[in-house]
């Protein structure tokens, strides 16, 4: 079982990649890069195809992320908990901004067969990215929060940078959008790792096991949802569910009492062997006080 490891914030590896988001931000609001940028990525980006930035982008998904925590809930709670701050922290930053500042989406600004798009078509409230914010999310607290090999942490940075590129690949948000939603998951995996820290929340308890049932439900959803709205990571997104649940509801199994875990599996004692153990147990405490 994984115990809670936060690196410490003089860490490259907790301050770097907010600080190159953030500078990534500065430097394409000062060049006005940004609408250039988006076009040579999503034109050259799909030098390997479409489905893998499809599949990429499932990933950044809310939904998606959430339940993929569900296999935490007993070998590391305290990521499990921070994920679910930060969920919450990572929404407001995406949400609150997006009711400010209105940038249209590619769509609304580009002709159809200049790019490259795919999914619903959106054409307002781009800015930021909510997938970029998830994966860094995610990242974040794989990142700081857990024992991790160096190559390791690199490699969840790689994949949370890919699947919210991917975003720009699928036509449906700038990289200005995108580097804001990184910085904004990032600081939700501090706030919620911090925030967990702080209060020493257990899942073994109701509030966790509610909490579990309701990630229980959204994995399940995932199975019939077409809420992403890409017919060719449906698959995808039904595997990820099924293999979300079972194990979620496995883990929440294990973290039940031992006597309500046996009984769970089949393996109860039958009440009359329970009698004649505790007859044992008193001969045993008989002789031992005869001696």
């Amino acid at each position: 079982m994984n115990a809670p490891a936060c690196v410490p914030i003089r860490s490259a590896w907790a301050w770097l990649p907010p600080a190159v988001a953030l500078a990534a931000t500065a430097l394409l609001l000062a060049s006005g890069a940004n609408r250039p940028l988006f076009l040579v990525l999503n034109h050259r980006g799909h030098v390997f195809g479409n489905s893998l930035w499809l599949h990429l982008t499932l990933f950044g998904d809310g939904a998606v992320a959430l339940a993929l925590m569900l296999p935490c809930i007993r070998r590391a709670p305290h990521c499990f908990w921070a994920a679910l701050a930060a969920a919450a922290v990572a929404g407001l930053w995406t949400q609150v901004t997006k009711q400010f500042i209105d940038v249209p989406r590619p769509l609304a600004v580009l002709g159809a067969g200049d790019f490259y798009h795919a999914g619903p078509a959106h054409r307002q409230v781009a800015f930021p990215s909510g997938h970029a914010a998830a994966a860094f999310a995610l990242a974040g607290i794989g990142v700081m929060g857990l024992r991790l090999r160096p190559l390791w942490r690199a490699l969840l940075l790689a994949l949370a940078t890919l699947v919210s590129l991917s975003r720009i690949m699928v036509g449906v948000h700038w990289p200005l959008d995108v580097t804001w939603g990184m910085l904004g998951g990032w600081l939700g995996a501090c706030a919620g790792l911090a925030l967990h820290g702080r209060c020493g929340w257990r899942t073994s308890g109701i509030g966790g096991m509610a909490a579990g049932v309701v990630l229980l439900g959204l994995s399940a959803a995932l199975l019939a949802s077409r809420h992403i709205g890409i017919p060719e990571v449906m698959p995808a997104q039904r595997v990820i569910g099924s293999i979300c649940l079972a194990w979620g509801a496995w883990e929440m199994a294990r973290m039940l009492p031992e006597r309500d875990w046996r009984r769970a599996q089949g393996r109860a004692p039958h009440p009359a062997a329970d009698v004649k153990t505790d007859a044992a147990a008193g001969a045993r405490g008989g002789r031992a006080a005869d001696g």
